[in-house]
């Protein structure tokens, strides 16, 4: 898959003001890292997570993903067609329907002709939201759109908490559910338009999805849960990534040395040192946000994307790679021109 005439006109993040460290979570586990005979420490120290933050309590997934939209149209407004589409890709729901996009639509006020709907697909969703706004502008079906991230972690958090904290849980139940004290939260939105409205220059290139779904079970979330084989995990999806990697090259027509900023989805310390490793990806060009964000989830590549570039990492006619790994397994890479 190429583009030809899809730009990302702007990104804007939403970042949640409450900091939640992971000491403190463990502190609250005391009893059960004791008894499992851990030392303290223990979960910063496999995870590489200092911290985490989350929303105030009562907020809900659209509600940030709204205020996100409003802070971008505010900096950055819609050209004269407006808003013809609003993707969510939160892994965060509200409620089983209507849609997370459906909500922030409504809250937004973009009218009757914007399509809006989720797109599901794990800590890569944004990516896939983004090839499905690029396919509607590349097609001539609109030529504004916008891809959201919504991502709250309160709820699971907590009930991980105490769900830990009962008599009778031991070291494989505790390995099952670490991944879960890792995430965040986060909001991330991105303007995407036709070349015709681009003032930027930030070319959406194409990109290439990958799927191993004999893997689709090492990871079973809920509201409230989230397991996780993480070893398999680790390994199958660096497996698919190096599949991956070889396909976006070949279709985009690059060398990885013409790479300026590795985007990676930020999952934690081990995948993103396994990735580092097998890719022999310079640490100068692949930014670590999980330390004090954690597992932010759909919102985990754009907010890195943002980030690079607002720290000036990423410059005119730069590339860089966006590249996301979600259970289920599936893996997707992105190349964009800045």
């Amino acid at each position: 898959m190429q583009y030809q005439h899809v730009y990302i006109e702007a990104l804007e993040t939403l970042t949640p003001p409450v900091e939640v460290t992971t000491a403190s979570l463990e502190k609250m586990l005391s009893p059960l890292v004791r008894r499992i005979g851990l030392k303290p420490g223990v979960i910063e120290a496999l995870t590489g997570v200092r911290a985490r933050r989350l929303w105030s309590d009562g907020m809900r997934p659209s509600e940030a993903a709204a205020q996100v939209c409003r802070d971008l149209l505010q900096r950055h407004p819609a050209p004269p067609c407006g808003v013809q589409a609003l993707v969510s890709t939160s892994v965060s729901k509200d409620y089983i329907e209507p849609p997370i996009a459906s909500l922030v639509a409504g809250d937004l006020g973009v009218g009757e002709d914007c399509h809006n709907f989720d797109v599901g697909h794990a800590c890569l969703g944004f990516v896939t939201g983004l090839t499905m706004v690029g396919n509607m502008i590349e097609l001539g079906q609109i030529e504004c759109g916008i891809v959201v991230a919504g991502e709250g972690s309160r709820e699971v958090t907590q009930a991980t908490i105490r769900r830990l904290s009962a008599p009778g849980v031991d070291f494989r139940q505790f390995a099952e559910e670490l991944a879960t004290l890792t995430l965040g939260s986060m909001a991330v939105a991105a303007l995407v338009v036709h070349e015709r409205h681009a003032t930027k220059g930030h070319k959406v290139l194409g990109g290439v999805t990958k799927a191993a779904t004999h893997h689709s079970r090492l990871c079973l979330g809920t509201r409230t849960e989230m397991r996780t084989d993480a070893a398999t995990l680790l390994r199958a999806g660096v497996d698919l990534a190096e599949v991956t990697m070889g396909a976006v090259q070949r279709e985009l027509e690059f060398d990885r040395s013409e790479i300026r900023e590795f985007v990676l989805h930020q999952v934690g310390k081990a995948n993103h040192d396994a990735i580092r490793d097998r890719f022999a990806l310079p640490e100068e060009r692949a930014l670590r946000l999980y330390v004090d964000n954690g597992n932010v989830g759909a919102a985990g590549v754009p907010f890195t994307l943002a980030t690079a570039a607002q720290q000036g990492r990423l410059r005119a006619g730069d590339k860089a790679l966006l590249m996301g790994i979600g259970s289920g397994l599936n893996c997707a890479m992105m190349g964009v021109q800045w």
